[in-house]
């Protein structure tokens, strides 16, 4: 007589085996509630749950767990699924499982795309129906977008770095979508200032659209508290959610934040090998991160120009209106948030990409034509900072907030204009040391023709063909000249290195030689000195103010060698030249100073 076929069911809550016409009680029933893959791992989960001490259990297996080995192990959480019973808890789930309707959810947040379909991924997809599975944030809108956007009337407008803060949160989306064209970092931007400043609270403000604007509870503000791969793994796979990291008062005291800025800018974790030595899969972002601290982070970084292009920092003495203006925001946005970033996303999957795209390079060229200073990085600032506008023109018209625009363009000319000093630096220590070296040519000497070891010497220098083509100073005296005059040391001597000033070892900063007769090498900080053309000062000089802090021709000419002159002709070389020849057009551009740089 032929085995008759397994028949488990459920029944009253209850699994039962009615294989040989008995009704046999094998436990509780566990229930497939839902069966979920995920659209940013391909992995496919099974939600599962059941009944416990009249208490209803819920827990997840993948796929490949829902095995007779796996599901005897949840008796751990109150499951009846014993080993002498697992096999036909295993057959009954997988029956359920084969008639239960596919969902989707996503771990990434931000853009993504899901079998060709692009669509944004918050607490719920808009554009693709799956939902977050919340392992990090919580994106679950809370209170109500009209509360929020009465509390950005009464309190926000009006206040020129919280609409600043507002409309810089809402960049986030727009980053990847001007990524390729735009060649666009991550944006990363730094409050600082003491304590009373409204910093922490002017971030919340700024991520309250997408989400939690808290530390705690899985928020959109991180602490520095921990390490720099515990503040990464909230960056990765964030597409386009601004993110808070909070407070580096909780940062180790001097620490170089220097790679770390590129590493998050940059958005790509480093190269590195599994255990096995096969390479690990890098974990990459997009998106807007804030910062607070109560001291400049620019000045414990390397001082390099191009870190101010992908870091901007704004020390402000009031980012609010008073403490009660702060209170009233903090109370708002902690009840009410998570709206406003919904309805600005659709917004833009409806303007498209090409508007967006037309509209930054428009915004672009108005917010450059309007800086009046400009140098070899001005151009990728005004890209940076022209999204922020761009973002703040966008929430307007998909939230009706009245942000003022023509603030919101001073807030930006200002936050370059003071990145533009700090960039400068370098040339205004060269600057400084050129005119040095003109009036006390005397403490400067060429060869051991010129030494004299009764004079004071401070430096030496070389010419070719009578032009003086470099300097050399003593890494003592150099350091000295440049404290006396309130230069940073590290930050002139980054960007002469970076602009190819700075003439150095290999790894090093300075270059070891011999700088006397009959005194051992010593290093020495050496560094290429740039054309000077009589006629561009003559012409230059009195328009540009930075000109008058150089040299007069006359004292430009006794810098020239007592050896034979040559020929009146253009020179191409590096080093000073008297020789007549016209304007460069970049200087012209540029409004630069007699400065030429082979």
């Amino acid at each position: 007589m032929p085995k008759e076929k397994c028949k488990i069911v459920r029944k009253g809550g209850r699994l039962v085996d009615l294989t040989n016409g008995e009704m046999v009680d094998l436990g509780a029933a566990i229930d497939v509630d839902k069966y979920v893959t995920n659209v940013d791992t391909a992995e496919v989960t099974v939600h599962l749950s059941f009944i416990d001490n009249g208490k209803r259990v819920h827990k997840s297996l993948k796929r490949d767990e829902i095995n007779e080995k796996r599901i005897s192990q949840l008796t751990r959480y109150g499951a009846d699924c014993w080993p002498e019973v697992a096999e036909e808890y295993t057959k009954h789930l997988r029956k359920q499982i084969a008639k239960k309707e596919r969902n989707y959810e996503h771990s990434h947040i931000g853009w993504g795309s899901y079998e060709d379909q692009t669509y944004f991924k918050l607490h719920k997809g808009i554009g693709f129906p799956s939902e977050y599975d919340g392992l990090k944030f919580d994106l679950k809108p809370k209170g109500s977008l009209e509360a929020w956007k009465q509390m950005v009337s009464e309190e926000v407008r009006g206040n020129r770095w919280l609409e600043f803060a507002l409309a810089a949160g809402f960049t986030a989306p727009l980053l990847s979508i001007l990524k390729e064209e735009a060649h666009m970092d991550s944006l990363f931007f730094n409050l600082c200032g003491i304590s009373t400043t409204g910093k922490t609270l002017t971030t919340r403000l700024a991520v309250s659209a997408f989400g939690r604007p808290d530390t705690r509870k899985k928020g959109l503000l991180v602490t520095w508290y921990g390490t720099d791969q515990g503040i990464l793994h909230h960056l990765r796979g964030n597409y386009g959610v601004p993110l808070v990291i909070d407070d580096t008062s909780m940062q180790e005291d001097q620490k170089d934040y220097t790679q770390f800025i590129y590493l998050i800018a940059g958005g790509q974790e480093k190269m590195a090998l599994t255990s096995q030595g096969t390479k690990r899969e890098q974990a990459d972002w997009m998106t807007t991160v804030f910062s607070s601290s109560e001291n400049s982070i620019l000045e414990n970084t390397d001082k390099r120009s191009g870190i101010r292009v992908r870091f901007f920092e704004i020390k402000e003495p009031n980012l609010t209106a008073s403490a009660e203006n702060a209170e009233r925001i903090e109370k708002v946005v902690m009840k009410n948030y998570g709206h406003a970033g919904r309805v600005y996303v659709k917004y833009l999957m409806k303007i498209g990409n090409d508007e967006i795209h037309t509209r930054w390079r428009q915004t672009r060229q108005n917010l450059l034509a309007r800086m009046e200073e400009k140098d070899g990085f001005t151009k990728r600032i005004a890209g940076k900072l022209a999204i922020v506008q761009l973002a703040g023109e966008l929430a307007n018209e998909a939230l009706d907030l009245g942000l003022n625009k023509s603030q919101l363009i001073d807030s930006l000319l200002h936050i370059e204009n003071k990145s533009m000093k700090d960039r400068n630096k370098g040339d205004e220590a060269y600057q400084f040391l050129m005119g040095y070296f003109v009036r006390n040519r005397h403490k400067f000497f060429r060869d051991k023709s010129e030494w004299d070891k009764n004079k004071p010497i401070v430096g030496k220098y070389v010419e070719k063909g009578g032009i003086v083509t470099q300097i050399q100073i003593p890494k003592e005296e150099f350091e000295k000249l440049m404290k006396q005059e309130k230069f940073n040391v590290e930050q002139v001597v980054s960007e002469w290195k970076e602009s190819e000033r700075l003439i150095h070892d290999a790894g090093k900063n300075t270059l070891t030689r011999v700088f006397q007769p009959g005194v051992p090498k010593m290093p020495q900080y050496v560094f290429k000195v740039e054309t000077i053309n009589n006629d561009e000062k003559q012409t230059n000089g009195a328009e540009n103010p930075a000109v008058r802090k150089q040299s007069s021709v006359k004292e430009l000419r006794q810098i020239k060698s007592k050896a034979p002159q040559v020929q009146e002709k253009r020179t191409t070389q590096v080093g000073f030249s008297l020789q007549k020849g016209p304007t460069p057009d970049w200087m012209k551009d540029a409004e630069q100073v007699l400065l030429e740089i082979e």
